[in-house]
């Protein structure tokens, strides 16, 4: 290289260094740069954020009507069943011995009965032949008044054995419901959700919780549930048909789409643990019940949490005047009154606080209802510079860094693929 080639570049470099002085130097004369994002109409989606768990439709816990050792449970967890197929069987052995011995009971009954009964007879036509004899004078009175008593008490006899019959018969119909309850069949067609049960252990009639009270659990899988939990303060905004969306913990990718089906009337306490109780406490809250439509390539897990978007947006509603979420600034009354909401515009280069009265918001854009008009350049970030301008400072508009929206998925019915962040993809 030539000394005038070394000159030559030591002068480019040199003038390259003095234009990035310049440049600094003009930047940085007290304005700063910031974002905007113009103030425009815009119909919003407001959502209630809550948290639930999946359900199916109906869920039943099978328990036991009679005492018995197990004799098999032809069911595991996951099993698909249909309605009326034996899921657990009993020990029948005692049962089918006491119906043994009441049959017995019931036949020597009914034999007893017949013989009375022909007693019964006998007497009868004996008393009638007393009483031809009587009406002739050939018997004394008092041994007729005998046989009067003794046809009473063969009569009373017969009743008495026949009700006997009715309680053997009674019994021995127990017997047979107690043996049928040895086998545990489905009420439905669903799936067994869990197995409390063992082949050898004992099965105990018992509405607590005691070991062998509880056999199995089933869940009817034709329709999927998620049963949120919404805030006194948000559950006025819920209604039968709103849209829902249920981000399972074991898929934080995927969003499960339903529809709100009920709403609960009565609410619930939760206690520090999440469990619910009787509405005594301040922390209450509403059972909403989403319906959920059916996903193919995700694993349904009754009972397992999720995070639930609902959309309270109503239909035929006119676009309203709406900003960006992080250019709205709650701020401190110096009189020690109410905070007032603002946002900060830019005008003539300078900024410009602006009060306002906020309506309703998703989770982009907030309602504005009064305090700015259409068009107005409204300072969204940076968020480090958005925190301290203050109101006569002298900015630069910088536009905002474009941002390209992950597409969705195209996954199965009912499943919405999420991007990896967890954010909810555009609406």
């Amino acid at each position: 290289m030539t000394k005038v080639h070394r000159l030559l570049l030591a002068a480019v470099a040199g003038a390259v260094v003095a234009l990035l002085l310049a440049l600094k130097l003009r930047v940085d004369d007290g304005a700063r740069l910031v974002e905007v994002d113009a103030a425009t109409t815009r119909v919003l989606a407001p959502t209630i954020l809550a948290s639930g768990t999946l359900t199916y439709r109906s869920a039943v816990t099978l328990m036991s009507e009679v005492l018995g050792r197990v004799d098999v449970v032809t069911v595991r967890e996951g099993d698909m069943v249909t309605r009326g197929q034996l899921l657990v069987q009993l020990d029948a052995g005692p049962l089918r011995a006491e119906i043994t011995q009441l049959e017995s009971s019931r036949r020597q009954s009914e034999l007893n009965i017949r013989r009375q009964e022909v007693q019964l007879k006998g007497q009868s036509d004996k008393l009638e032949r007393y009483r031809m004899l009587r009406a002739a004078g050939m018997v004394e009175a008092l041994r007729y008044d005998e046989l009067v008593t003794n046809l009473q008490l063969a009569e009373v006899e017969l009743a008495v054995s026949r009700e006997a019959l009715k309680q053997t018969s009674a019994v021995l119909k127990q017997a047979y419901d107690r043996l049928a309850k040895t086998e545990i069949r489905s009420p439905m067609a669903g799936k067994v959700t869990a197995v409390h049960i063992k082949a050898g252990e004992t099965a105990v009639p018992s509405a607590s919780s005691f070991a062998g009270s509880s056999l199995l659990a089933l869940g009817d899988a034709t329709e999927l549930y998620a049963e949120v939990q919404v805030d006194e303060s948000d559950v006025g905004r819920v209604e039968v048909g709103q849209s829902a969306r249920i981000v399972p913990a074991a898929y934080p990718d995927k969003a499960l789409t339903g529809t709100v089906e009920r709403v609960a009337l009565t609410p619930r306490r939760l206690d520090p643990n999440g469990n619910g109780g009787p509405p005594t406490g301040n922390a209450r809250t509403y059972a909403v019940k989403v319906r959920l439509a059916a996903p193919t390539d995700v694993t349904f897990f009754p009972g397992m949490s999720g995070r639930a978007e609902i959309s309270t947006r109503r239909t035929g509603v006119a676009p309203s005047l709406a900003v960006a979420v992080q250019a709205v600034r709650r701020d401190d009354s110096p009189a020690g009154g109410q905070p007032a909401t603002s946002v900060m515009v830019v005008a003539e280069g300078k900024v410009v606080r602006r009060v306002i009265d906020a309506g309703v918001a998703d989770d982009d854009y907030i309602e504005v209802l009064r305090g700015l008009q259409q068009g107005e350049q409204v300072i969204v970030g940076p968020p480090k510079i958005l925190r301290v301008l203050r109101e006569g400072e002298r900015v630069r508009l910088q536009a905002p860094a474009p941002q390209t929206p992950l597409p969705a998925a195209s996954g199965p019915a009912g499943v919405v693929e999420r991007p990896a962040n967890g954010l909810r993809p555009p609406v």
